[in-house]
């Protein structure tokens, strides 16, 4: 998939679900922001009710996405037979769409009131969407090939001495300066030192800061007297560089924090999957079906 092919199918991934939602959600809004007593007397209740033809078909349709979404990431993860399917990349970004627009309507299905057994099985949806923007921001920081596979120390070190050489030799760096552009992607505390919390904190923040980074960065090229089409260049390259020079120092934390992760999310998930199989059972026992 090409660069703008990709653009354009997170697009429509993401299009697809906020339309979705949005629609079910301003269709029943009148509904869903009457009062419980009174929602029996309104006229979109028979429809929109957790039985009725839509409140109902809302529950099977968002638990369908969701066990869609971690049945074909996990195939393809898993499974030999789906690696040359395509990126593992692009069917995570599938499985985020639909295991986030999914509960959305497992949500519209409850109308908003959970209680019982049900909202162990909610909550453990909640907890595991949530975890999951945990996870996803994570999987990224760990830096894989073309094809999806974690890429090693040695491969990362290998590339950062490139970009450093380039630096270099293609725009005269001092060395001093290339210790600089590495220093920036360090925290000030010793990493061996940092909780998973704090590395995580550490992360965000250098993300959102990176850029006053480099523009620190850019003034001390100007007084070089570099080219501004040269700036641009090195900036690039030194961006790069940040990025590798902070995962092989996270390298073998993120992989721990990785594992950890897994640990706690797949609780959440089986738990999820166990109540919801539980409620479908109880359902169909006391007569409820949808279109059939």
């Amino acid at each position: 998939m090409s660069k703008t092919g990709h653009v354009l199918y997170i697009v429509l991934l993401i299009g697809t679900g906020a339309i979705l939602v949005a629609g079910v959600g301003i269709y029943g809004a009148d509904y869903y922001l009457t009062p419980f007593k009174e929602r029996p007397f309104h006229p979109q209740y028979e429809l929109l009710k957790p039985t009725g033809l839509l409140g109902h078909g809302y529950g099977i349709i968002g638990s369908l996405m969701v066990l869609l979404g971690v049945t074909i990431y996990s195939a393809r993860k898993r499974l030999r037979v789906f690696g040359a399917l395509g990126r593992i990349k692009h069917f995570l970004e599938f499985h985020i769409f639909l295991c986030l627009t999914g509960p959305c309507l497992v949500l519209f299905h409850t109308t908003f009131k959970i209680g019982g057994l049900v909202a162990v099985s909610f909550w453990s949806m909640t907890a595991v969407v949530l975890s999951g923007f945990v996870g996803r921001y994570i999987y990224v920081q760990i830096p894989k090939g073309i094809h999806g596979h974690e890429l090693t120390k040695a491969e990362l070190i290998a590339q950062s001495k490139s970009l450093g050489e380039r630096l270099e030799r293609g725009y005269g760096l001092p060395a001093n300066l290339i210790e600089r552009i590495d220093a920036l992607a360090q925290p000030r505390k010793p990493i061996e030192q940092l909780s998973a919390f704090e590395m995580l904190v550490f992360f965000v923040a250098s993300d959102l800061t990176h850029k006053v980074k480099l523009r620190r960065l850019a003034s001390s090229l100007r007084t070089r007297r570099l080219k501004p089409s040269m700036i641009h260049q090195v900036l690039t390259l030194a961006k790069a560089r940040m990025a590798l020079s902070r995962r092989i120092a996270f390298l073998e934390k993120l992989r721990a924090i990785f594992h950890l992760w897994h640990v706690i999310h797949l609780p959440f998930s089986i738990i999820m999957f166990v109540i919801l199989f539980v409620h479908v059972g109880v359902a169909i026992a006391f007569g409820y079906h949808w279109i059939w």
